[in-house]
């Protein structure tokens, strides 16, 4: 192939107008054997090298794939050089990249401008999402008067919890924890982990019912008669996770729960003794809805992924369930 029948003619011409330094990483085909790096001759001359500055070969040492110019062995310090090396030592010889010393830059291009949004890209590109914030999200979790009795969740009670969530979010207003990125609009809560804002639509559940039922389909929850939190607004204080304290975004669709917390008057067989559960939440370092167990256990990730999976179209459009 050549710079226009690699497609590396296309490639530079959609960078054209960037304002930044742009490098090509990951290049070097390998389906012809060895190779020749025909393709740094255009990287480092007039093809590509008034928009490219230079690249990054794909790869240093060698993998299943073949990709590598030289090969090393676990415990041992030795590198062997293959073909590929000296064919790529070769080419780089034989370029003279022209440089532009920075008194002599002069900026040419145009600030890119996001896409508004359309039928084809569902996003408000002058509104970002919330910054993720541990603090308000557990300070969340602090709050609930229902919530999972583990936080870790095994695959199939992912599944089971997005099914739960799912009819929830299906019958009543979820906008604290939903996102809806055409319209930039993000809930107080939906930059929490997935399992969180489940556990925040299980409580919105039982609240909606006036604290006669906490559950989750087959998956064990608990009532708490006196949260650690008792305002879930005081939450929305809580500084980001880059230290930042206020409101997650100014575009958020979704305000605090208004309603006071009820006590679990209400009991079933999922109730736990408050007084037992208290003293256990406050000398116990893995508190249910810890970030850091959540992300630390994979049954607790694989859990939660299955809880994105199973969610419906409405709702998984609404949530913003990334991993």
């Amino acid at each position: 192939t050549n710079f226009k029948t690699s497609g590396y003619e296309d490639i530079t011409k959609n960078m054209t107008s960037y304002t930044i330094p742009s490098l090509l990483t990951e290049y070097g085909c390998n389906l012809v054997r060895p190779r020749t790096f025909s393709e740094v001759k255009s990287l480092y001359g007039t093809d590509m090298g008034n928009i490219f500055s230079g690249g990054i070969l794909y790869e240093y040492t060698e993998e299943d794939n073949e990709y590598g110019v030289v090969k090393v062995s676990f415990g041992d310090s030795k590198v062997e050089k293959n073909s590929d090396y000296d064919n790529f030592k070769k080419v780089l010889a034989a370029v003279k990249p022209q440089g532009v010393k920075m008194d002599s830059y002069k900026a040419s291009g145009k600030d890119s401008v996001c896409p508004a949004a359309s039928s084809v890209w569902h996003v408000k590109s002058d509104v970002l999402p919330p910054t993720p914030s541990q603090a308000r999200c557990q300070c969340m979790i602090d709050s609930l008067g229902c919530t999972f009795k583990s936080d870790k969740l095994s695959t199939d009670e992912g599944k089971l919890v997005g099914e739960v969530v799912g009819n929830i979010c299906g019958a009543t207003s979820c906008d604290e924890i939903s996102v809806d990125t055409a319209k930039g609009m993000y809930g107080d809560f939906s930059a929490c982990s997935s399992l969180q804002r489940s556990a925040w639509a299980v409580n919105k559940n039982y609240e909606n019912q006036n604290g006669a039922v906490c559950e989750a389909g087959d998956v064990e929850t608990k009532t708490v008669s006196s949260p650690k939190q008792d305002d879930i607004k005081e939450c929305l204080n809580k500084k980001d996770d880059n230290g930042t304290a206020g409101k997650p975004s100014d575009s958020s669709s979704g305000s605090s729960q208004d309603d006071d917390k009820n006590s679990s008057s209400g009991s079933n067989s999922k109730d736990e003794d408050s007084s037992d559960e208290n003293d256990s939440d406050e000398n116990d370092s893995d508190d249910s809805g810890s970030d850091e167990d959540i992300d630390e256990d994979s049954d607790t990730s694989s859990g939660a992924s299955a809880v994105t999976a199973q969610l419906s179209a409405a709702v998984a459009a609404a949530l913003l369930l990334a991993f």
